[in-house]
């Protein structure tokens, strides 16, 4: 089982584009029937509402999967964009399909967002989808996210979030008792450290950011887990599929599992907002 977030995307990502599609994030499901693809692009919009684009700003994608978000926001404002994300197989996807689409201001590297490579104050905007839950110090993200962006600049920020909190003795007991679906969710998602919408807030403010804006999305995002479920399950055993039988069963544990503790209010869904 891979034990960092660079082993597991790259050996995930093939697969997850058939589960996923073009975006490796949860949906903004606005009705019911709304299908995957416009919900994943409903939560790119939703987003874009916390921040000001146009074609002369510059954005930091840290965490850019293979380059939907960033395609998307190329596409609608024709602004430079440099994706950051520790996994080469992604970043391999994303340049390849940049260099398809003659994206000349879209860019991607192998980087960590805790040492971006990138100089001071360069980028109006960061831009953290569903990559943070993924990094343990995320008051060392924060604060390297900060070093990189202008005077003024934004940081957003979407993520899946801690939504009851335990006392010590609860906690500890559940975490027993659900460990083997904790694990499962590690093996299907990769490690991750989930925290509250108000921790965000204190490592953002610990950072250094100011007008720090926080927003509970969690029941708009439900159906994700369902439509990915049922992706892995109509891919696997196919000719066609860039995964296994075995992680196509794990996929679909998996979801059930986070599913659940949705449902059972453990987990959410956040967005956040915070300027420097």
């Amino acid at each position: 089982m891979p034990t960092s977030a660079k082993d597991h995307y790259n050996q995930v990502t093939d697969a997850w584009k058939e589960f996923m599609g073009d975006n490796f994030h949860f949906g903004y499901f606005e009705t019911e029937d709304m299908e995957l693809p416009q919900a994943t692009e409903m939560l790119i919009e939703k987003m874009l509402e916390l921040c000001h684009i146009d074609k002369n700003t510059r954005i930091l994608d840290v965490g850019c999967g293979i380059g939907g978000p960033a395609f998307y926001i190329c596409e609608k404002f024709a602004c430079a964009i440099d994706g950051i994300s520790t996994s080469e197989r992604g970043v391999q996807s994303a340049a390849t399909t940049s260099k398809e689409k003659g994206y000349h201001d879209v860019r991607f590297k192998v980087a960590d967002g805790l040492s971006n490579g990138f100089p001071d104050s360069t980028f109006d905007i960061v831009w953290i989808m569903e990559a943070s839950h993924l990094i343990t110090d995320k008051r060392g993200l924060f604060q390297e996210c900060y070093r990189v962006l202008k005077k003024d600049g934004t940081l957003v920020l979407c993520d899946i979030i801690q939504l009851m909190l335990l006392p010590m003795h609860r906690g500890l007991w559940h975490f027993v008792t659900h460990g083997k679906e904790y694990y499962q969710l590690m093996k299907t998602f990769g490690p991750a450290q989930v925290i509250t919408l108000g921790t965000y807030c204190d490592r953002l403010i610990e950072a250094g950011f100011g007008e720090v804006t926080t927003i509970d999305i969690s029941q708009h995002t439900i159906p994700t887990m369902r439509w990915w479920r049922d992706n892995a399950l109509r891919y696997a055993g196919t000719e066609t599929t860039a995964s296994s039988q075995e992680y196509a069963d794990r996929f679909t544990h998996g979801c059930e599992i986070l599913e659940g503790f949705f449902n059972q209010g453990l987990f959410g869904y956040g967005m956040l907002r915070a300027e420097k």
